[in-house]
């Protein structure tokens, strides 16, 4: 590929919202420190390299659409809490991923105070609304296989119990929209799998039943919400991965190469940016990937 270097996520990092550099910057220099609970933090920056030398390493090892989840999901905290009270209960973020759905895996600082504090958004006050999942709702994110958790599950799911393993809240917002869904494992010493904030692309919540407190889900939303995130089908496209994966094959477009190294340079300049913006950089991304598909289109038709 031709064009500009590519120097990676170290140059923008003054574009990412303190609280959230802050949290990237604690969980990376617990990691190299050794810290006690630290050894999976921003796990995917370690994964087959030796270990960043600093965040902006770190960040570019993740990649610009893992940046841009971590960023979305610090979004849609700060509109649920604007006083950033849950954002702070996240002492460490571990390994981030995208697909059926997309997220990060954390250490808590104090998971009862994220427990109390979760409760404490039902009413929205300041914010939107969050609440509890059903025992049924949060089957997905027990222990173990779906089925297991379903069999131990069941004298809960029939007697109004309370979940095994996690309790998790979700994002009252818009129904089959973006939400965020977040997990507190329930087991001591804490299994890592069970503590995880995460987007669901489409959230099957359609209100609350304000007797029980809990999520009410839309019956069809419900079915296609588990669907993707079980099996990624409908999942959306995401740009920066589409756009950087075109470019890797520059190789095989020998027409028209001054152009798309034009495009390569002008992409490397604005994609971490972008990624660092979250919601909005995502969707200014959708219009770089379109370009980037209007220039594929045009060589293959003539």
């Amino acid at each position: 590929m031709s064009g500009s270097r590519d120097e990676g996520a170290g140059p923008h990092l003054s574009g990412l919202e303190a609280p959230l550099r802050e949290a990237l910057e604690r969980s990376l220099a617990d990691r190299l420190a050794g810290s006690p609970g630290a050894a999976l933090n921003l796990d995917n920056a370690f994964w087959g390299a030796p270990a960043p030398r600093d965040l902006g390493e770190a960040l570019t090892r993740l990649g610009p659409t893992c940046l841009n989840v971590v960023a979305r999901i610090f979004e849609r905290l700060r509109d649920i809490d604007p006083a950033l009270g849950l954002w702070r209960q996240i002492r460490y973020l571990r390994n981030v991923w995208c697909g059926g759905s997309a997220g990060f895996k954390v250490v808590y600082a104090e998971p009862a105070a994220m427990r109390e504090r979760l409760d404490g958004q039902l009413a929205g006050t300041g914010g939107r609304r969050v609440a509890r999942d059903t025992v049924l709702g949060g089957i997905e994110h027990q222990r173990g296989a779906l089925l297991g958790a379903l069999a131990r599950s069941w004298p809960a799911l029939l007697g109004g119990g309370e979940p095994l393993d996690a309790d998790t809240w979700r994002e009252v917002h818009e129904p089959d929209q973006e939400a965020v869904h977040l997990c507190v494992g329930k087991i001591e010493p804490r299994p890592p799998e069970l503590d995880d904030i995460h987007l669901d692309w489409r959230s099957p919540v359609v209100g609350v039943d304000e007797a029980t407190r809990r999520c009410r889900y839309g019956l069809l939303i419900s079915v296609v919400h588990w669907l993707q995130a079980r099996f990624g089908l409908g999942k959306p496209v995401f740009p920066f991965q589409r756009i950087d994966e075109e470019l890797a094959a520059l190789s095989e477009r020998r027409r028209e190469a001054a152009a798309w190294a034009a495009f390569a340079a002008r992409w490397r300049d604005a994609r971490w940016t972008l990624a660092m913006r979250g919601s909005e950089g995502a969707r200014e991304a959708v219009g770089w990937l379109r370009e980037c598909e209007a220039m594929i289109s045009a060589q293959e038709e003539a």
